[in-house]
């Protein structure tokens, strides 16, 4: 693929307005399972409803891939259902990924971010991390982080912050709440917890897993979508960490669409499976992908996908919390509205 990733996402741009199901360019972002492995067992969380393997992705097939999609792909996630921390390659990974000029982000529960992980992590050079951190009080987070320690996770992040600062990381730290039944009312409150420095964005985010019991009772998208999935042009595709390939996170349950073991990342792009899914989202039938019907992750408005695939990856990253407050307090069609978004403070899983 020749000209550079801008050119790649002015192609993506462009099939996406022809409605081709079959794409010249890559996906721009991909999600890279580098373990399904995790050390809490939190109620808003897919584990308690579909089981995962406990495993590790093998770090040559985790090379394997970088290298096969580095002309294209602008933004790796090495992260997926489990908690990238207890990878023991997770640092090596992302430099990686950062050496073949792919940029890098992650999201961690932020449990086992001692001082050794917290050296590394900075070491890695990493561009963008959320903090996962669901509460502003100890009763709250403690409810919705079964396993970890309200005061032991913000040491440990405020240690991160402090190191952060010290050696004047451009890292970019999002403090990120997902907006549950249970700290709904702690946004304030969340606000004067994380305005501190080293923090660049706190994010309260809309709960897109909708697990009875810990689920908000407001903001519910309904099955009528009004543009195409802007994740089947765009991305990330998810892949396991086995290497089996999935249209996205949400669909981890679904048949996969390829295996990078034995296919090239474009191969699987524009695999059958891909394709079929594509013409169903354009041409609204569904019927064969009930969960595309009840998916609750974000829909951005057609002037913010397509704004979207004219800057690089990262500054799209960065944007994303600002964009969220602008559609939630301001009315700013960014993103197609909920059945109520007047509540403050949400969006999606990931």
């Amino acid at each position: 693929m020749n000209g550079g990733k801008p050119r790649n996402r002015l192609s993506i741009a462009a099939s996406y307005f022809r409605h081709k199901t079959v794409l010249s360019g890559g996906p721009v972002e991909i999600t890279l399972e580098s373990t399904a492995k995790c050390n809490l067992y939190c109620p808003m969380c897919p584990r308690h409803i579909y089981t995962f393997d406990n495993e590790n992705m093998d770090l040559d097939l985790y090379k394997k891939i970088i290298q096969d999609c580095k002309d294209y792909v602008e933004f790796i996630w090495p992260y997926g259902i489990g908690e990238p921390m207890i990878h023991p390659g997770i640092f090596e990974m992302i430099r990686i990924t950062r050496d073949a000029g792919i940029r890098t982000g992650m999201s961690t529960n932020a449990t086992l971010m001692d001082e050794k992980r917290t050296d590394l992590l900075l070491e890695s050079g990493l561009d963008y991390v959320i903090l996962a951190f669901d509460g502003a009080t100890k009763e709250t987070y403690e409810k919705y982080r079964i396993g970890a320690t309200f005061e032991k996770t913000r040491e440990n992040i405020l240690g991160f912050l402090k190191k952060k600062l010290e050696r004047r990381s451009p890292m970019y730290v999002v403090l990120q709440m997902v907006m549950l039944k249970e700290n709904m009312g702690e946004v304030e409150a969340y606000r004067k917890l994380w305005t501190i420095p080293g923090v660049d964005e706190i994010r309260f985010k809309r709960d897109e897993i909708q697990i009875d019991g810990s689920a908000s009772p407001v903001s519910h998208l309904d099955g009528q979508r009004r543009n195409p999935c802007h994740l089947l042009w765009r991305g990330p595709l998810y892949i396991r960490y086995d290497g089996l390939a999935y249209p996205c996170c949400y669909m981890y349950d679904e048949p996969p669409v390829g295996d990078l073991k034995k296919q090239s990342v474009m191969e699987v792009w524009n695999s059958e499976g891909m394709v079929k899914l594509r013409e169903a989202h354009i041409t609204g039938n569904m019927k064969a992908f009930p969960i595309c019907q009840t998916c609750q992750a974000a829909r951005p408005s057609l002037p913010a996908f397509y704004g979207s695939l004219a800057l690089n990856s990262l500054t799209v990253r960065k944007a994303v919390p600002a964009m969220e407050k602008l559609s939630r307090f301001y009315g700013i069609g960014i993103f197609e509205k909920s059945r109520s978004d007047s509540v403050s403070g949400q969006r999606g899983n990931d």
